[in-house]
Formats: structure tokens, sequence, C-alpha cells
């Protein structure tokens, strides 16, 4: 068995180090910004390295007989090896040149220890407790990530040839066609402004919108649209089966009561044998949207917290590149829902400013890993205001906004049209008088009341007006604002039909006298 005296080190390059920053200012520097005082093996170069990184922190140099000085001073010099061993050490400067890969392999062997320590910690734990393996795996998630992060990959040189290359074979793939990401069937604007769906979009909202609704009908879109892709969405506040539910609602075009208690009352059996709960053209929208849900196959696949409590980046992009080869696909959406709570899996406890960029850079390593596919991520953003008209109009609406809306490549702010705003429209589009609606009576501005009963009457008979704004963008891509309609009680949004809006208001409008 491995012990103690045959644990990853390497006294040489330990000496080189500690030689090249005694006698060089840069090797100083390379080694005191690179490297720990754990990640050296023996006890005399920890000593040596803390002094002598004390003094590069302070703006000294690090003279051999100063670092003495100071080891007397901690009373640790003997400990540190004594005189003769720090000037033997002064005399490796010669090797300056090659600090850095010293650094490597030092940083190297560190890791190594550190990886058989936590290997027995784990084989104890596993041993005292074997019943609950979930948080020995959690535990042991957290410090292998502890650990990743002290493993800096270097830096790589490239000539501007390599970089031309990519970019050739980059124009290669997309020259003489139309769009560079994924394309939707229901909202044009973001095949034809954001030329597809691609990269890290933000969609933020305030609560109750609809955001829930928008990227199920973006993702059912994405698969009926592109065959050559699959579908991630992700959960982490509903369940994958409300998730999936949505999507069947939101295929059938039946409310969520219909759908799940029936519209009929009869209790005959249909042909196929089934109590007959629904019109025929009920159940044929079932049956469609039951056929269009299992075609998607394995390219459709809902993940909630309940199946997989320990998200994180890489796990993810693990699971949607072994999707994409399970299914042949070339390409995949993953939808976010939400931002706030993805879990944070780090080993320090967060303040919520700082957990938001957290998981903003989560998001980051998925978008960087997917390369061209797009992750659409939802967020929340701030209620607007009792007299707040301009709702959406600011990228300060975003939760978190000075670290959400810098990454993402696309931030869209989603909106219920505001009762003055919606007022002004609506008289311009020369739609019926509303009266003044019970609950509407106490507000004294008088905009706000005619605009917040439009907005009530709108509710009765199932829609909602809203605006999408795309206020940043990147890559060819262009801001727009569009509104659309939101039968909320079918989870579908469709562009505005005035003339359908005019006949359902005027109806129910009849029927209230």
């Amino acid at each position: 068995m491995t012990n103690a005296q045959t644990l990853p080190c390497s006294k040489e390059s330990e000496m080189m180090v500690i030689g090249c920053m005694l006698t060089n200012q840069e090797a100083l520097q390379i080694a005191s910004e690179g490297l720990e005082d754990r990640s050296f093996y023996f006890k005399e170069h920890q000593l040596i390295f803390n002094t002598l990184k004390k003094f590069h922190k302070n703006g000294k140099a690090a003279d051999l007989h100063l670092i003495m000085e100071e080891l007397k001073t901690q009373d640790t010099l003997e400990e540190a090896g004594g005189i003769g061993y720090l000037v033997s050490l002064a005399q490796y400067a010669g090797t300056s040149a090659y600090v850095e890969e010293y650094v490597e392999i030092i940083k190297n062997k560190s890791i190594l220890r550190e990886i058989f320590r936590l290997g027995q910690e784990a084989e104890i734990a596993a041993l005292n407790d074997p019943n609950t393996p979930t948080s020995i795996l959690e535990e042991l998630s957290i410090k292998l990530k502890r650990l990743e992060s002290r493993q800096c990959q270097k830096i790589p040189i490239l000539d501007a040839s390599e970089r031309w290359k990519k970019e050739e074979e980059f124009l290669a793939k997309y020259r003489g066609k139309k769009y560079l990401g994924l394309r939707v069937q229901k909202i044009e604007e973001f095949n034809e402004h954001l030329l597809g769906l691609r990269g890290l979009i933000l969609l933020a909202a305030a609560p109750n919108v609809g955001k829930t609704a928008l990227t199920v009908q973006t993702a059912i879109d994405v698969l009926s649209t592109e065959k050559d892709a699959c579908l991630v969405y992700l959960s982490l506040e509903m369940t994958e089966e409300q998730i999936f539910r949505r999507m069947l609602l939101h295929l059938s075009g039946i409310d969520f009561h219909n759908f799940v208690f029936g519209s009929q009352s009869q209790q005959e059996l249909d042909s196929e044998g089934r109590f007959a709960f629904f019109t025929p053209e009920e159940i044929r929208a079932i049956d469609k949207a039951k056929t269009t849900i299992i075609n998607f196959d394995q390219r459709l696949q809902i993940v909630d917290q309940s199946t997989y409590p320990f998200m994180d980046a890489r796990t993810i992009i693990h699971y949607v590149e072994s999707l994409k080869q399970k299914t042949s696909c070339s390409r995949a959406l993953v939808v976010v829902d939400y931002l706030q709570v993805w879990p944070v899996i780090t080993h320090t406890r967060l303040i919520e400013n700082e957990a938001d960029k957290w998981r903003i850079g989560e998001m980051k390593k998925i978008r960087d890993a997917l390369r061209d596919d797009p992750i659409i991520v939802i967020s929340e953003a701030r209620k607007p205001g009792q007299n707040d008209d301009v709702w959406g109009g600011d990228l300060s609406d975003v939760m978190g906004s000075a670290r959400g809306t810098y990454t993402p490549d696309v931030v869209m702010l989603f909106s219920q049209l505001q009762p003055k705003t919606l007022k002004k429209l609506w008289e311009a589009k020369k739609m019926p008088v509303v009266p003044i609606r019970e609950g509407q009576q106490d507000i004294n501005d008088e905009s706000e009341r005619i605009g917040s009963s439009i907005i009530s009457l709108l509710a009765d008979v199932g829609i909602s007006i809203c605006k999408l704004k795309v206020p940043k963008c990147r890559d060819g891509m262009k801001r727009f604002i569009t509104l659309m309609m939101f039968h909320f009680n079918r989870n579908q949004f469709t562009p505005i039909n005035w003339a359908n809006i005019k006949m359902l208001v005027e109806r129910k409008l009849a029927a209230e006298k």
C-alpha cells in the first residue's frame, strides 16, 4: 500500500523553484502566483516558500540574507534546513529560465497527493457509513471541484494562420445558408432577427407572465422543425410530469381543466372503448398531440431535480453529448427553468449576488461546450410597480443584472403589456369600449383604470397581450420588439389577431349585459 514515503513528490523540482525564487525577481512572481505552501511536499520548502511569498506580496526583493533573518525572527530557520541549506538552494539560480516547467511539476505532484488523500477519505466514509452513498458522493464532488480549480491549463499560443483555418471551417459550414441556429415555427422573429436560436439566451420575466409556457412552445417548435435536433429541458422548479403535461396542452390546444377532467359529461364508450368525455374535435387534437410527442422519441428529454438532484455544468454537458450520440442528432437545445434555483455546489457559502454570478458561470460553461447549440435560461426579473408603464425597457429589470446581462449572447425581456400602454394600443386599434370592471374602480389614474379593466376582460376570455423585447444581442443578430397573444389556458403564444380579439370581447360584453 502507498505510504507517506512514496506519495508523489519531486524534491529536485521543489529545490529548483525555491532556488529560482531566492535569486530571480521574475521567478519569484511566477512561483508566488502559481503555487501555494501546500503545493510543496517537504516542510522546509513550505516554510521558505511562505516567507518568499510574503516578501513578494509586500513588494520586497527576495534577498537571501533578508530571508534568513526573517526565518530567524519566526524561529523557523533550523526547521527550514538552516543557513547551509538555504545557501545551497540559491545555487539552483542558473536554471531560472525553466521555472514555469518546475512549477507545473510541483503543482501536478500536489494534485496527485490530494487525489490519493480524497480516495482514502472516501474509503473510510464508505466503510463507516455504507448506507448513505448520496451524502458521501456530494461531499466528494465538492472537494473534487475545489481540487479542479487548482489545476489550471496552460494558455495556448496560436499562429494567426491557425485561427484563420478555424474561421474558414466556420464559413464553409454556413456559406449559402440562411440560418446559423435552430429554427422555430411560430415566433418568426427568432428566425429572421436572431438567424435562428443560438448561444446563451437569457429570458427574463416577472412571475406569472408565461415564461415557462414560452420555452415549452419554443422547445416543441424546434423539435418539430429541426429533425436533426434533440432537446434537454432542465426543470428545477416543476416536475418533469408537469412540464410534459404542458407540452401536451400546447400541442392539443385544450385547457388544463378539460384536458384532465374532460369537457363532456356523458359516460358512453367511444369506438376505442374509452369514455367519451371529449368532443370528436378534442379527441382528434389529443391523439395528434400524443402522436407528435411519441414521434419525438428519445429526442425529447425532461430532467427535474428528483431525477438528478446534483446538477452541474459538467454533468449536463456530458448528458447532452451522450443524448446527441444516442439519437444521432448533430444539434441540441437546452432549456434551464430557471437560473435562480440552479444548485450551487461549491465549497464556500455565497451571498445572493455571488451565487448569481457563479450560476451564470455554469451556464457559460454549458454554452462554450455546446458551441453553436442554443441554451435558453429563464431568469427572474423584478415585478413592475403599480405605476410602472415602461417595464422591460431596461436591462436593469433583470435580477442580478450587473452579472446576468453581460455574459449572455441574447437577453430577452418578457412581460405582460402594462395598463397604460395597452389602453393606447386598444384605442389605436379601434377596439370596443370596455366598462370599468369590478375591482378596478378604486384606481385613481384614469388611464391605469381603463387599461386594468381591459386586462381583466381579456383574462376572462383566456388571453393576455405580452411584449417580448431583445435589447441585447451579438454576432449578426438584430434587436427587436414584438407583441404576442398568450392563450394561457392552452399554453400557446400566437401573433396578435385583433379581429379575433374583437369578436371574443364583443361576445363577452354582450353576455355580461
